[in-house]
């Protein structure tokens, strides 16, 4: 064995991952640049670092559960009047997280709510928070099914250990009262330990609707809106207005026929 395969045997046992995977790249810059033995070492221990980091980020991103990418540099402000630039950089800064803050973002679908949710989420998962994400249908069948299945209760734990739980579509489909008393019991938990996002396409006044039950209505909008900033996202549907169609029903310029 050669001293280099030597040395990635040795950095393997170290758990020096990185070094052992960029060992001939390492030992190549540090020959071109005449590195001194300091920033020889320097350089291999800030690359072991930087390797965790971003190791460790994208498992955030992972076991937070999110459905697709989404990121703050591509929301459309122009297209979204509710919040000023000022304030989505407040929301970019993520201090609310450690201030326990909540936020309920309602309106109707395709306004960007959803967009908005899963970007700070994504954005608290690159600055070191840990995130999971749910729609509301998935999280009320992980607590009625907590007790039962081993699969609910490591992401009912997950939950109450996250900085952030972003709750997705909330009010889009009835529940019911043991459902309703589940999420209240929940949102009890979090209170001043872990920040919420709601997304909602219905007003406070209608959580009684979908709740079945005024006294929890309450009893949970209370508990959410204690510390929380409400933004209410109205307008025009942004997937509607950006439409894609796959067949050309337009004349083209060519004079090709319409697509039947």
């Amino acid at each position: 064995m050669d001293k280099q395969q030597t040395l990635k045997a040795a950095c393997q046992s170290l758990g020096l991952i990185h070094t052992r995977n960029e060992l001939e790249t390492i030992l190549h810059d540090a020959e071109e640049n005449d590195s001194s033995y300091l920033d020889f070492l320097i350089s291999v221990t800030d690359g072991e670092i930087l390797y965790k980091q971003e190791k460790a980020k994208s498992k955030r991103i992972k076991e937070a559960g999110f459905p697709y990418p989404k990121y703050l540099k591509d929301f459309d402000l122009k297209f979204c009047k509710a919040i000023s630039a000022k304030q989505f950089k407040q929301l970019s800064e993520l201090t609310w997280i450690d201030g326990l803050y909540n936020l309920i973002l309602s309106g109707p679908p395709g306004v960007g709510k959803t967009h908005l949710a899963i970007a700070l989420g994504y954005q608290a998962c690159e600055d070191g928070y840990k995130v999971s994400y749910t729609t509301m249908k998935s999280l009320i069948k992980v607590l009625r099914t907590e007790d039962i299945d081993r699969r609910s209760r490591a992401k009912v734990k997950r939950i109450y250990s996250s900085n952030l739980l972003i709750v997705d579509e909330v009010g889009y489909l009835p529940i019911t009262a043991i459902e309703g008393n589940l999420f209240f019991q929940l949102v009890s938990d979090l209170q001043e330990k872990t920040s919420i996002i709601l997304t909602t396409n219905k007003g406070f006044e209608e959580w009684t609707e979908f709740l079945g039950d005024a006294a929890l209505a309450t009893a949970i909008l209370d508990r959410l809106s204690y510390r929380c900033d409400k933004i209410q996202i109205d307008g025009k549907s942004y997937r509607l207005e950006n439409r894609k169609s796959f067949l050309d029903t337009e004349e083209k310029s060519n004079g090709k026929k319409k697509a039947v």
